[in-house]
C-alpha cells in the first residue's frame, strides 16, 4: 500500500546503469564473436598456405630427386677426377703435393657445377648468371679480405709446380735456416738445426731470396788459417793441403786449395777450400776434422800461427813517450 502522493518507479540512476551495463555486454560479445571471426579465418589462411607448399613440394619432389642425383653425380665425377689427378702425379713424378691440390680443385669445381645444374633443375627460373652478377661487389669485398690467403695458396701451387726446392732439402730463407719437411698451399715449414719448427707463409718464400743447400750433392767450405811472417808460406800451404786431402770426408774433386788472401798486422791468412758433402751435420763434422787436423801438423812442422798482438806505449812525466831520440842517451 503506497502513501498517497507517492509514484512508484523505477529509481533513475539505476535504470541508468542497468542501460550502461546491457551496451558493454552487446558490445563484448561483438568483440569476442570478432576476434573468433578473425583467428578462424588465419587459420584458414596458415591452412591454406601449408597446404599450397605440401602441394608444391609434392609437385616438384621428382625435380628435387633429380637434382640430387645431380649434385651426387658431380661429386663422384669430381672424386674421379681426383684419383686419376693421383695416378697422372705418380705416372708423370709430379709432386704429390701438387696432385692433391690439383684433386682437391676438381672436386670443389665439379660440386659446385653439380649445386647449380641442380638449381636450375628445381627450380627453372633459376639463373646462373644472376647470381653471378649479384655476387660481383660482394666478390671483390671477399677478394680483399682474403688477399693474404688467396696469395699464400697461389704462391703455394708455384712452388710446388716449379720445385725451387722439395721436401728434405736443406734451405735458408731470410733469417730462418733448416730441412723442409712440409711444403703446403698455405705455408713451407722448416726444422732448424736447433730443433725448433718454423712456419713461413708461402708469399714471403716465393717473393725473397731462397738459399738451397742440398740442391747439388757437394758443397765448398772455407776458413782461414793465420802463419807467422818468419814462415815459409810454400811449406805452409804444402802441410795444409796435405792434411786436407787425407781427411775423412773431403771430396777429391774438386780438389782443396790454400791461398793468401791478406797480409795481417799479426800474421799471414791463408783461404783454405775444400768440397764435402752438402748436409750441415757433415760440413760441421768434415770441417772439425780438417781444423783440427791443419793445427797439429802445422805445430809438428814448427810452423808458428800466431795470435794479435797489441803494443802499449806508456809517456814519461812531460807527457810524451819514454822512446823519443830527445831522452835516449848517446850510444
Amino acid at each position: 500500500m503506497t502513501a498517497p502522493g507517492v509514484v512508484v518507479g523505477p529509481v533513475p540512476h539505476v535504470a541508468h546503469r542497468t542501460a550502461t551495463f546491457g551496451i558493454i555486454a552487446r558490445q563484448s560479445e561483438g568483440s569476442v564473436t570478432d576476434a573468433v571471426e578473425r583467428t578462424g579465418t588465419a587459420f584458414d589462411a596458415v591452412g591454406r598456405s601449408l597446404q599450397a607448399m605440401a602441394d608444391a613440394l609434392v609437385e616438384r619432389l621428382p625435380h628435387l630427386v633429380v637434382g640430387l642425383v645431380v649434385i651426387v653425380a658431380f661429386w663422384l665425377a669430381g672424386r674421379l677426377v681426383r684419383r686419376l689427378a693421383h695416378a697422372a702425379g705418380q705416372r708423370t713424378r709430379l709432386d704429390p703435393q701438387l696432385a692433391d691440390v690439383f684433386g682437391s680443385l676438381a672436386v670443389a669445381t665439379l660440386s659446385l657445377l653439380g649445386i647449380l645444374v641442380a638449381a636450375v633443375v628445381v627450380f627453372p627460373t633459376f639463373r646462373p648468371g644472376d647470381l653471378v652478377k649479384g655476387l660481383g661487389i660482394t666478390s671483390v669485398a671477399v677478394g680483399f679480405a682474403f688477399k693474404d690467403i688467396l696469395q699464400n695458396f697461389f704462391a703455394g701451387i708455384l712452388i710446388l709446380l716449379r720445385r725451387p726446392f722439395v721436401v728434405g732439402d736443406q734451405i735458408r730463407v731470410k733469417e730462418w735456416e733448416g730441412t723442409v719437411q712440409e711444403i703446403t698451399t698455405r705455408s713451407t715449414r722448416l726444422l732448424t738445426y736447433d730443433g725448433e719448427r718454423v712456419v713461413i707463409p708461402n708469399g714471403d718464400v716465393y717473393t725473397s731470396s731462397v738459399l738451397v743447400r742440398t740442391h747439388y750433392p757437394l758443397r765448398r767450405v772455407r776458413f782461414t788459417v793465420g802463419i807467422g811472417y818468419g814462415d815459409p808460406i810454400g811449406t805452409a800451404r804444402e802441410t795444409i793441403l796435405g792434411v786436407v786431402r787425407g781427411t775423412d770426408g773431403v771430396a777429391p774433386e774438386p780438389p782443396p786449395l790454400a791461398h793468401v788472401e791478406e797480409l795481417a798486422p799479426s800474421s799471414v791468412n791463408l783461404v783454405v777450400y775444400f768440397w764435402t758433402a752438402s748436409e750441415q751435420a757433415t760440413v760441421l763434422t768434415v770441417r772439425d776434422r780438417v781444423a783440427t787436423a791443419i793445427k797439429e801438423a802445422l805445430d809438428t812442422a814448427g810452423i808458428d800461427m800466431p795470435y794479435p798482438h797489441t803494443v802499449v806505449l806508456l809517456p814519461d812525466d812531460r807527457g810524451s813517450r819514454a822512446d823519443t831520440p830527445d831522452d835516449r842517451s848517446p850510444s
